[in-house]
């Protein structure tokens, strides 16, 4: 009986450990690669978005790079890394324009999470996905690095520690 405890438990914690709901688990050991849906040098596919406090952001702002960050507020991957840009120099860059949008959450939901959290980066909430399936079929959290001409750099899938270290503007 403590050996099937022990399997379960253990086979929870590798699955929650990726921030998934939607993928089965293959080895333990394998980086999973999920399906994305933008590259490099692509046009960013979203031009603005209504932030939790009802402002738009403009993502369509030619005079600023742009850093598009897809999280949910249950994964601890996406906590770890918007903790992370939250004590960052980054927020304080008047060159760059920041968003996090929140897949399939309300925005009381989003709101309650950054008032406990303590959390200044400007959130979004994607309660239909409608804006994640946009950039890829799973995993998050994701870094999104966008030059002023609003083409993607790069997209990070952001897991593990460190994460802010995966932001490239070249």
């Amino acid at each position: 009986m403590l050996t099937l405890k022990l399997f379960f438990i253990t086979f929870s914690i590798v699955v929650l450990s990726a921030c998934q709901t939607t993928e089965t688990l293959t080895d333990a050991t394998e980086k999973v690669a999920y399906e994305e849906f933008v590259v490099s040098g692509e046009k960013l596919p979203l031009d603005q978005i209504t932030d939790v406090n009802g402002i738009t952001v403009d993502l369509g702002n030619p005079d600023k790079r742009k850093l598009v960050v897809l999280f949910a507020t249950w994964c601890s991957d996406s906590n770890r890394a918007l903790k992370a840009l939250n004590q960052s120099e980054i927020l304080k860059d008047d060159t760059i324009e920041v968003i996090a949008i929140a897949r399939e959450e309300s925005i009381e939901t989003v709101k309650a999470w950054r008032d406990e959290h303590g959390i200044n980066v400007p959130l979004a909430a994607d309660p239909d996905r409608s804006v994640y399936k946009k950039f890829a079929a799973a995993g998050i959290p994701r870094l999104i690095t966008v030059a002023k001409n609003n083409q993607i750099i790069k997209m990070n899938l952001a897991e593990g520690e460190n994460q802010l270290e995966l932001i490239d503007w070249y």
